[in-house]
Parts: C-alpha cells; sequence; structure tokens
C-alpha cells in the first residue's frame, strides 16, 4: 500500500466535536470554558468578548477566562440576535441530548449533537422549543453534499409565524444571504461584497484554531406549507439573513499523529480528504503531521499544491493533475466525485490506494479504492458495503496495524515460497543429474530413494512451513517501502535465492552421495538398486542414506 485517503472526523479525530466559539457579528463572541464531559452542558463556563475572532488575541482571551464564567441568563436578557441565533442552531438540528440516571446521553450526528450541548447551555435545546415555546416543524431538507446545507421550516403557532433555519458552509451561507444585522442595536442592513469578506476574514481566524465552522441564517417564510405542497429548496434557501458563525473543535486522536509518522517511515503517504473549511483541514493536518507544520523549507511549487480546495482540484483536467509536482496532501471542502477523481490520480500514478469512508456519498470512492475501508461505529450500512475492510473503533491508527499485518502476511508467504521452491530445485537437480550414476546394466541409480523424496516433501519440509507462516513480523517491517506491484511474490532478490540456495542444496547432496560412493566404497552401484536391496547395493543405500 503506498498511499492512505482519509476522512478527517471521527478517523484522524475523536470524533467528540464541542462547540468552542459562537460569533454572532452585532454582538461579538461567546464561548466556552474547558470541558470534561463534552455531552454534559451544565459544565463549562459561558464567556463574552464584544470583539469579533479576528481580533480576539490570545493573551486577552485568556485573560478573560480567568475573570470567570457569566450565567446564561444574563447573556440572554434583552438580547433579540443572541435569541435568533439560538432558535437556528437548535431547531435546524436532528440531534437530541438528554440527561439520564447514568448521565448526558445524546443521539444524532456529532456536529448537531455538538451545536446542541451548546444551546442546551443557555436552556434552549430543540426539545424544549418545541415543546414549550409552541414551535412545530413544517417541513425539512436534509443536508446535501452538494448544496451543503440544510434547513427546516418551523411554525410559532403562539404567533403562526413561519421560520426558515439554515445551517451550512459559511461560504454557501453567505451566498444565499442578502440580510445582516453588523452593528448592535441596528436595524438589519445589505449583504454586501465587503460585508462578506469580513465574515470570511472572521471564519479564517476561527479555522486558523483548528475549528471547523459553520455558518447560521434564516428568514420569514410566507409561502404555503402542508403535505401536499412541493417546495423549491433554491427559493427556500435564498434571500436569508446571516446571524452568525459557530466553531467546532474535534481534537485529534492522541495515536494519530504516531500513526501518521510511523506510516510516513513506511513510505505511505498519508491524504486528508474533508469537507471541512482549507484553514481548518491545515490546522488539523499539521497537527497530526499530514503536513509539515513548517513550509518554508520546501519548494513553493510543491508546498503549494500540498493543501487545496475540492473546486480548485475539480477545475483541473486530468493532465494538468498529472504534471502536479505533487498529489495534494490535504482537500478542503471535498466532494464525493473529488475522491473518486483523486483515487483515478493515484491510479494513474501507479499507486495501490486505500480510501475511508462513512456515509453513503463515500461508496462511490470506497469501491473505485483499491482497499475501501469503512466505519464500523459511525459508517451507514451502504458504506460497509461497498468497502473490503471495516473498522471496529473508527481508529486511523487501526489501519497502520493491519498494514503491518498485511507485511507480516507477505513476508512470511515469501519466506514459505522460497523455502519451498528451493528444496524442490534442490530436489529436482539432485535427481535429474543423479541420471549420471548408472549400475552395470546402464540403468540410472537414484541419490534418493522415493519413499525418502516423500518424506522429504511431507515431514521434514511440512512442519518448517508452516512454522514459516506463523513466523512474528520483522523489527523494521515497517521501516521499509511499500511492495512494488510489479514484482509480487517473486522479488528479484527470492528468485535469486531461490537459485542460490536450490543449487547449493543440490550440490552438496550429490557431493555427499559421491563422497561416499567414490571416497568410502568402490565407486560401484550395483545391479538393480532401484529396486531392491542386495550385498553390492550396499554402498548405494548408505551413500542415499547420507545424501537423504
Amino acid at each position: 500500500m503506498a498511499d492512505i485517503c482519509s476522512d478527517k472526523t471521527g478517523t484522524l479525530t475523536q470524533g467528540k466535536m464541542v462547540a468552542k466559539r459562537a460569533w454572532i457579528p452585532s454582538k461579538g463572541v461567546y464561548s466556552v470554558g474547558p470541558l470534561i464531559d463534552p455531552l454534559n452542558p451544565t459544565k463549562g463556563d459561558l464567556l463574552h468578548d464584544n470583539l469579533p475572532p479576528g481580533e480576539i488575541e490570545v493573551k486577552s482571551e485568556s485573560e478573560h477566562h480567568e475573570k470567570g464564567g457569566i450565567s446564561y441568563e444574563e447573556l440572554l436578557k434583552d438580547n433579540a440576535p443572541l435569541h435568533d441565533y439560538l432558535n437556528v442552531a437548535s431547531l435546524a438540528n436532528l440531534a437530541h441530548v438528554h440527561e439520564t440516571v447514568d448521565g448526558w446521553k445524546a443521539r444524532g450526528d456529532p456536529t448537531e449533537i455538538a451545536i446542541q450541548v451548546f444551546v442546551s447551555r443557555f436552556n434552549w435545546n430543540r426539545e424544549h422549543l418545541v415543546q414549550e415555546r409552541s414551535w412545530r416543524q413544517v417541513a425539512e431538507f436534509p443536508f446535501d453534499s452538494d448544496v451543503k446545507k440544510m434547513s427546516v421550516i418551523f411554525e410559532n403557532k403562539a404567533t403562526n409565524k413561519k421560520m426558515v433555519f439554515t445551517k451550512g458552509a459559511v461560504e454557501r451561507i453567505i451566498g444565499s444571504c442578502n440580510l445582516v444585522c453588523w452593528e448592535e442595536d441596528s436595524e438589519p442592513t445589505e449583504m454586501t461584497q465587503e460585508i462578506r469578506d469580513r465574515i470570511l476574514y472572521n471564519m479564517e481566524a476561527l479555522a486558523a484554531q483548528g475549528l471547523r465552522v459553520l455558518a447560521f441564517a434564516s428568514k420569514v417564510y410566507e409561502g404555503q406549507s402542508g403535505d401536499s405542497v412541493e417546495y423549491d429548496r433554491a427559493v427556500i434557501e435564498n434571500d436569508l439573513k446571516f446571524q452568525g458563525l459557530i466553531g467546532l473543535y474535534d481534537p485529534p486522536r492522541v495515536e494519530s499523529a504516531g500513526a501518521v509518522k510511523e506510516c510516513h517511515q513506511a513510505g505511505i503517504s498519508v491524504h486528508m480528504l474533508t469537507g471541512d473549511h482549507p484553514s481548518t483541514a491545515r490546522a488539523i493536518a499539521a497537527q497530526v503531521g499530514i503536513v509539515p507544520s513548517n513550509t518554508e523549507a520546501i519548494a513553493k511549487d510543491i508546498a503549494d499544491a500540498m493543501v487545496t480546495t475540492a473546486s480548485a482540484f475539480d477545475k483541473l483536467s486530468d493532465d494538468d493533475i498529472d504534471r502536479l509536482p505533487v498529489l495534494p496532501l490535504v482537500i478542503a471542502r471535498c466532494s464525493p466525485n473529488t475522491k473518486v477523481r483523486m483515487i483515478e490520480a493515484l491510479h494513474r500514478r501507479k499507486c495501490f490506494v486505500a480510501m475511508t469512508g462513512d456515509g453513503v456519498n463515500d461508496s462511490p470512492s470506497l469501491k473505485r479504492a483499491d482497499v475501501g475501508i469503512a466505519m464500523g461505529q459511525a459508517g451507514s450500512d451502504v458504506a460497509k458495503d461497498a468497502s473490503d475492510i471495516v473498522l471496529t473503533d473508527d481508529n486511523f491508527a487501526s489501519i497502520l496495524n493491519a498494514v503491518e499485518e498485511g507485511r507480516r502476511m507477505f513476508d512470511n508467504i515469501q519466506k514459505f515460497v522460497l523455502h519451498l521452491l528451493s528444496e524442490n530445485i534442490a530436489q529436482a537437480c539432485t535427481l535429474l543429474i543423479g541420471l549420471a550414476f548408472k549400475d552395470a546394466s546402464g540403468l540410472s541409480v537414484f541419490p534418493l530413494a522415493p519413499v525418502e523424496i516423500l518424506w522429504v516433501i511431507m515431514i521434514t519440509s511440512g512442519m518448517p512451513d508452516m512454522g514459516l507462516g506463523v513466523e512474528v513480523a520483522a523489527p523494521d517491517i515497517m521501516a521499509r517501502p511499500p511492495q512494488s506491484l510489479k514484482e509480487g511474490v517473486f522479488t528479484i532478490e527470492v528468485m535469486i535465492d531461490m537459485l542460490v540456495y536450490g543449487l547449493w542444496m543440490a550440490a552438496l547432496c550429490l557431493a555427499s552421495f559421491s563422497i561416499i560412493l567414490f571416497g568410502f566404497g568402490d565407486g560401484s552401484l550395483g545391479s538393480n538398486c532401484n529396486d531392491s536391496y542386495s550385498e553390492e547395493c550396499d554402498t548405494v543405500f548408505r551413500a542415499r542414506a547420507t545424501t537423504f
């Protein structure tokens, strides 16, 4: 295996997302202090800063955390922008967070669970809004990897007002917004390109911290609703009002950095194909060692090609991709088609590729890869059916363990083949050359009796062959480059060893036969010694025993 194309969330990272930052343009940044239990909304301080993410320095943020948390009641008081923001975060969300006798539990997508835990800190979760605040869901538009958004329509039964709540990728959301409240206590203003650029700047600031950033938006819905109504999603998800951003942190697995380093030592390139923003993807990739943290020592064209977006990659023709000095190590905002093109590009470079995936949309790339690897915990049934291997723990390090086990098995197969075929060459050469030994009647005398040949094949070599099959891995097995697909089991080294060992054993066998026959005996080969024993065949039988 020469290349591994891996997803980020849940494979390289823990899959335990926590909402760390929430930015509302007119109010500033709401953040959550250090956590012990990511599912418990009652733990962790709520903090507030009037500055946008791009202007918050690490020093001032740490000083702010030292001041202690603020109660959610105080934050919610006379804060309409925060109310609107929490409505979107809570209702455009299918996750469920609840407390049980065993602690806090959650079900749903990890991203939505993290958002639902965040709104629960304000006592604003979905269940509370639906049951106590009279919100009723009218329609749902699930997440689509092409539009990178999901939306719901809810009706407030107290006011009969219907609202569209949308969340998704920042670039897609701000492209669908025409209004924003930028200043505190101000009326909504038109979403201009300058404001979009400032939103993207603040998103970059959050993403540079390794946060996965999503955007929220909403609008009043004045159209028809009901089971018989056919909704136009493009219309519903347009002309929205921008509400803010949320930054989710999914910490890398402790073992991921070490596993990636071992992959590099083993000559395996690791590519991260993720739907996250490029800055988020680059930050996590640097943390686990997929891309170097310092790219100044690398040629500019190679450094530029290491991290790219799916839109930029998809614009390239196959010839353009083949001319790249290196294929991207990180592709952000990745779509299912991009993953397939990446695998095909690696195949054109004669690479043996493994691909990880968990969703239904990953099935084409899992099928196209040489080894498709599905996630056993978070993976869909479609992805598991399309894959060759299922990871029961969804852990990237387990892939490396599989590679090591595969290399151990390959080594043992080579040892088995080398032992078996070199022995066959030795026997064949011994018997063929032994045809030159002829008795008084002109018949060739075998250096080995048939029963001896069978004994060597079935008993003498059988046990060592089985032992080679369970041989432990060599200490340097993960320090070697990947095996060439052109050579297979029969490498040049194996074939040379096979011939040398076989001919050397044949020479020793023939020398042993000759020494006993001519050195300790009179050189007589007797008569009819292949079929029966007689006194004149005594020297021949002793020579055969020595050869055996």
